[in-house]
């Protein structure tokens, strides 16, 4: 709804108003006030709350200046409208001469219009009606006989004797008024919620942003950054005085009209040290200023810096082999026999396969399998780190490459990695920016630490994992293909638990014993309907999440047995919906696990009309497994 509020100096037109209003398209969206006063009664403040004020003449000046807040539209008068007047002044009164009294802006053409009209004519002009007495008194001096004007130019006439006709506004303005009343409003509510939507942007996000304009002031920032500087003052503070440290990356990227590459910074009298963004907004073709958007990255340097000496604690060696693998299955002797030949060889392995399923595990094998065995073995996740510090440790840096940077430099992890091989976790994480750099590194065989002007040849093997579909990367353009082209040299797939027949029971019952053994309890003895329950389990999360089940399970156990319910309370916990797998502990209908298989499976055929989906959630396994064992049955 737009709330409207139209100030109108006679009555007549207080009927026009109301006839346009009625029969505007949009008469259902509007709530007009009409109020009947003259300038001088015009209120000094807004009682209710509208959304635009419409006023003619002196009234509308007086609106725009009481009301600041609400926008106020100018009920226009029209060559029309004094045409009219005009007529009437000379059909009623036969004037020799007549004095047109108003608004400067509203008295074009009025000369032209007497001429018309074959009468003599004069304009008098008055800013404000404050003026119109003394006006009043020009016209008189000027031999007028009548006047036309406003309504408080004619009241003010016809008390000095003079005849007057008050220039009347017709329907066309009104509606014009009331147009652009409409567009004004909907613009404004527009921009407020534009303005609202950025506010709620800046001062509910968990980094710190501030905006400081051309000239070096900061016009906007938010509660975050104040509190990363100790909670001084900022809102309107020139930058080089508030936050000094910020102002050479602000002159740079205002002279640059570029975004800065981040920086790490320690905020001087605090121990946060941040990672800076610095983008030049530009509008209309010159820049107004620049956006700071600083990140605390106190607590993940700390972290890396634990990770790294855990990693130097035990000497970046690799810890496994493939005779830790642990498997009965075909598929995985298949994909340890590739993994083989791929450590025989020097070119770089990517490692492809769900969350859980020992990319890792394969990594260090290939390592400790390879002419490399003897080297470091070092392994990052590149998802963890923000792009700066990610950098920083595959690259290294120099003394004072940057605020807070480690005294006598530090060596990144390529360097590290130099005759062994290096381990890129996560590898489809990393940025465009980074990715650029990675290439150049590998394609040159040299690393240049940051802040350094020379380079450092290495030589490391790259073994990269990820859990993403690489296809789908290179076709959204998400990661560069000359990139992949290199370290996609070699792939090795690992499936997925659920299609590694046989190793499911094994890997759970070295779990379990392993388990037994740290918490120094003995194995208990696991019923075979249980087992089936576990064989038929998708696993997810594949190895990770059935270390989880065996846990669980352990803890559920009582009296040395793993029970079909025990396994089923932890395959299948209990949650505020139940989950579609849950069909399988409430199949009372079917034969109990371990009965004549083939008539499980045609008694679940049958409970679902025929459907192998349906009956293949029934009985808990894969759509895939269901059609072999009914192949292998002979069941159609």
């Amino acid at each position: 709804m737009i709330r409207l509020l139209f100030i109108v100096p006679y009555p007549e037109l207080e009927q026009i108003v109301k006839r346009v209003l009625d029969n505007h398209p949009q008469h259902q969206e509007l709530s007009a006030d009409i109020k009947v006063i003259r300038v001088e009664d015009t209120p000094p403040r807004l009682t209710k709350g509208y959304d635009a004020v419409i006023a003619r003449g002196y009234s509308a000046r007086k609106a725009a200046a009481a009301y600041v807040n609400v926008p106020t539209i100018g009920l226009s008068i029209s060559g029309y409208d004094i045409i009219r007047a005009v007529q009437e002044c000379k059909e009623r009164f036969h004037p020799k001469r007549v004095a047109l009294c108003g608004l400067f802006g509203q008295m074009y053409e009025t000369e032209d219009i007497f001429r018309l009209l074959g009468i003599q004519g004069e304009v008098f002009s008055a800013m404000g009606h404050e003026e119109l007495p003394g006006i009043m008194d020009q016209v008189l001096a000027s031999g007028c006989d009548a006047v036309i004007g406003g309504y408080s130019a004619v009241t003010l006439a016809r008390q000095r004797g003079l005849p007057a006709v008050v220039i009347r506004t017709g329907e066309v303005p009104v509606l014009q008024s009331v147009n652009e009343a409409i567009r004004t409003v909907q613009q404004l509510r527009r921009e407020q919620i534009t303005s609202q939507m950025y506010k709620t942007v800046i001062y509910s996000a968990k980094d710190g942003i501030c905006f400081v304009d051309a000239a070096g002031v900061i016009r906007v920032r938010n509660r975050v950054i104040q509190e990363m500087n100790r909670g001084i003052s900022l809102m309107g503070r020139p930058l080089k005085e508030a936050l000094p440290y910020l102002y050479p990356t602000f002159c740079s990227v205002l002279q640059a009209q570029q975004p800065s590459e981040g920086k790490i910074l320690m905020i001087p009298g605090t121990k946060t040290t941040v990672s800076v963004q610095c983008s030049p907004v530009i509008a209309t073709g010159s820049i107004s200023g620049a956006v700071f958007h600083l990140t605390d990255i106190t607590m993940i340097q700390e972290l890396e810096g634990q990770i790294r000496r855990k990693l130097s604690g035990r000497g970046l060696k690799a810890r496994y082999t493939f005779d830790d693998i642990i498997h009965r299955s075909e598929i995985i002797r298949q994909t340890i026999k590739a993994a083989k030949r791929y450590a025989a060889s020097d070119s770089n392995v990517i490692i492809i396969g769900e969350t859980g399923t020992g990319k890792e595990l394969f990594a260090q094998s290939i390592h400790n399998a390879s002419r490399r065995k003897n080297g470091p073995f070092v392994a990052i996740n590149c998802a963890a780190l923000p792009e700066n510090l990610l950098e920083s440790e595959l690259f290294g840096h120099v003394e004072g490459a940057f605020t807070g940077a480690v005294r006598g430099g530090k060596m990144g992890l390529f360097e590290q990695a130099h005759g062994g091989t290096l381990l890129l976790d996560e590898i489809t994480e990393i940025s465009p920016s980074t990715q650029s750099k990675l290439l150049r590194v590998l394609q040159e065989r040299q690393v240049r630490r940051i802040g350094d002007d020379k380079v450092i040849d290495v030589d490391a093997r790259i073994i990269s994992c990820t859990n993403r579909s690489i296809s789908n990367l290179l076709s959204q353009g998400k990661f560069r293909r000359d990139l992949m082209y290199r370290l996609d040299i070699l792939r090795l797939f690992l499936p997925p638990l659920r299609d590694r027949e046989g190793d499911v029971e094994l890997l759970f019952c070295h779990l379990l014993g392993s388990l037994c053994r740290q918490w120094d309890i003995e194995m208990p003895r696991i019923d075979p309907e249980a087992l089936l329950l576990l064989n038929q389990y998708r696993f997810d999360g594949n190895i990770r999440e059935l270390r989880s089940i065996a846990e669980r399970v352990l803890s559920l156990s009582d009296g040395g047995c793993v029970t079909q319910r025990a396994m089923g309370e932890a395959l299948y916990p209990r949650d505020v919906e139940p989950g579609p797998e849950e069909a399988l502990l409430s199949a009372a209908a079917l034969p109990r696990p371990g009965a004549d298989e083939p008539r499980r499976i045609r008694q679940a055929l049958a409970e679902c009309g025929g459907s192998r989906t349906g009956a293949a959630l029934l009985l808990g396994i894969d759509r895939s497994t269901l059609w072999r064992r009914m192949r292998k049955y002979g069941i159609t």
